[in-house]
């Protein structure tokens, strides 16, 4: 495989990757709004639980519909149709008539030029920009956090430590957590993915009770049992990779809120006095700062909030209702908006198409695979000094159509290696004859009974790089003057070099895997067979 063809399926993945999941990510951040607003009254954890799963649901949705959708996957059995046989192009010709094929001037002029080829790898490159930003400054974070908050700490008192291991006795934990003050922690926070550390503020058991500080500890054990520091850093991950989208990152805030109202309630449930939880998050606002996303603590964000929550209360916004209004209806607009371009610019290129029957253009053309993929590749032939180009398009079906490569012929060659039918067709008289010929065309038409196929004195001599892509060497001996030698794409299962003693040499370059086009590969339905003798 060529490092320019990688670079085209990575691009090409990554858009597709991205235009599956700005509208996937929208509908389903809407189905979580619609849950969460309809379990408003149910418990934190079944909202959490339902936020974690829309987040896992925004990971998948796209990758799987990726791989379902994939053109380049492995190509599975085709139907041959109700006739059970492989058709011809002249049978296939007559099932669609009324389809055309462009001139090949035409057709060398609508092939992908550099710009349709090179815009998913920009895409691509500058979603991979992005998200390298996002992920450096996630780094950065950890380290900026380790420095500050942990190694600058200092091992807690006696006290406090007898308090954390009280609280984690009672709550039934038994992983072991390092417990360390600090005159800069803005209130305790729980760090640590593998080793968690508890990191409380210097002097924070002289500002609270012996009953508030056991809640605030247990609000903080309480994430440790749950495992929510591993949570956490994987909600960081999948903000960084779709940090693009507004939706996914409201939908991580909403599992984070909900996150804490569950610890929160955990720790109500362990001092048994809501009261006394709310005085303890009351006194921690005096040292409450925006803290890191890294980090999970009883002092984060929303604290007001999360107190009205408790005491049962209704949360008051300072943001007027109707600026709130705008605000969000203008938001969700912009977002459906943009999901809905990408929608229609992927989803439809399938659904609005014709329902076709079983004798429709897939089946009446590809009733049997043969290669890998479709393909388009400029054939030079070499013998006795002499070169000719020629443009080759490669159906994974088994049609091969040939011509020439600057339009200056008005000869097009179409030949179908099932059936070995050679179809000649005269653009500008607008004439085609058809001929049958069992006998070796020579490559690029020639592979049935080959060596790719009927090993049958071919030695595989070997791997080589040919025009950038990985091939197979092959070698055939007919007489000690007639020696032929192929070099098979390990790709696209297709011969790009072929060297004959007796016929020259031929080489596929600028080989490059398209999107298939049915009408390419069939005989046009203006064209009326040759009468002349």
């Amino acid at each position: 495989m060529s490092p320019a063809w990688l670079m085209a399926e990575w691009g090409r993945g990554v858009a597709l990757w991205l235009v599956h999941g700005v509208w996937q990510t929208s509908v389903v951040a809407l189905v979580a709004a619609a849950s969460l607003w309809l379990l408003r009254r149910r418990s934190a954890r079944a909202r959490y639980a339902v936020g974690c799963l829309a987040l896992a649901a925004l990971v998948l949705a796209p990758v799987v519909t990726l791989l379902l959708s994939s053109p380049n996957s492995v190509p599975a059995p085709l139907d041959v149709g109700a006739s059970g046989r492989v058709t011809s192009i002249v049978e296939d010709s007559q099932a669609l008539a009324g389809a055309s094929l462009p001139s090949p001037t035409f057709q060398a002029a609508t092939e992908p030029v550099a710009f349709d080829i090179s815009w998913p790898i920009v895409l691509g490159g500058l979603w991979f920009s992005g998200a390298c930003v996002a992920l450096l400054r996630l780094a950065l974070g950890w380290w900026r956090m380790t420095q500050r908050l942990v190694r600058l700490a200092r091992p807690a008192s006696s006290s406090v430590r007898l308090t954390v291991s009280h609280v984690a006795e009672r709550l039934g934990l038994r992983r072991g957590v390092e417990v360390r003050e600090s005159f800069v922690a803005p209130s305790p926070l729980v760090l640590g993915l593998v080793r968690p550390v508890l990191v409380l503020p210097r002097g924070v058991d002289e500002r609270l009770t012996r009953e508030q500080l056991e809640a605030v500890v247990a609000h903080e054990l309480t994430h440790v049992r749950r495992h929510d520091t591993v949570v956490n850093f994987v909600q960081c991950l999948v903000e960084a990779l779709f940090f693009f989208h507004p939706a996914a990152r409201w939908l991580s805030g909403q599992v984070r809120l909900e996150r804490e109202h569950c610890c929160d309630d955990a720790a109500v449930g362990f001092c048994g006095d809501v009261r006394v939880y709310s005085g303890a998050l009351l006194g921690l606002e005096e040292l409450r700062q925006e803290g890191p996303m890294l980090a999970l603590g009883a002092g984060a964000r929303p604290l007001a909030a999360r107190v009205r929550r408790l005491l049962g209360q209704s949360p008051v916004l300072e943001v007027p209702r109707q600026a709130r209004l705008v605000g969000f209806v203008g938001g969700v607009l912009a977002t459906l908006g943009v999901s809905g371009a990408a929608w229609a610019w992927e989803v439809p290129l399938e659904m609005s198409l014709p329902p076709r029957s079983s004798q429709g253009l897939a089946t009446a053309v590809c009733s049997r695979v043969v290669y890998p993929k479709d393909f388009t590749a400029v054939a030079s032939y070499r013998s006795g000094g002499r070169t000719l180009r020629s443009r080759i398009f490669v159906s994974r079906c088994g049609r091969i159509r040939l011509e020439s490569e600057n339009g200056s012929s008005v000869l097009v060659l179409l030949y179908d290696v099932n059936t070995h039918e050679q179809v000649n067709l005269d653009v500008r008289a607008r004439t085609y004859d058809v001929f049958t010929d069992d006998g070796d065309l020579g490559l690029p038409l020639h592979l049935p009974g080959g060596c790719t196929e009927n090993q049958a004195g071919c030695v595989l001599q070997g791997e080589d790089i040919v025009e950038g892509r990985l091939t197979r060497r092959w070698h055939r001996s007919h007489a000690p003057h007639d020696t032929l030698t192929q070099w098979v794409d390990a790709e696209l299962g297709y011969a790009i070099r072929e060297e004959s003693d007796l016929f020259g040499s031929l080489t596929l370059s600028d080989i490059q895997v398209v999107e298939p086009v049915v009408t390419r590969f069939v005989i046009p339905s203006d064209f009326l067979a040759d009468a002349s003798p």
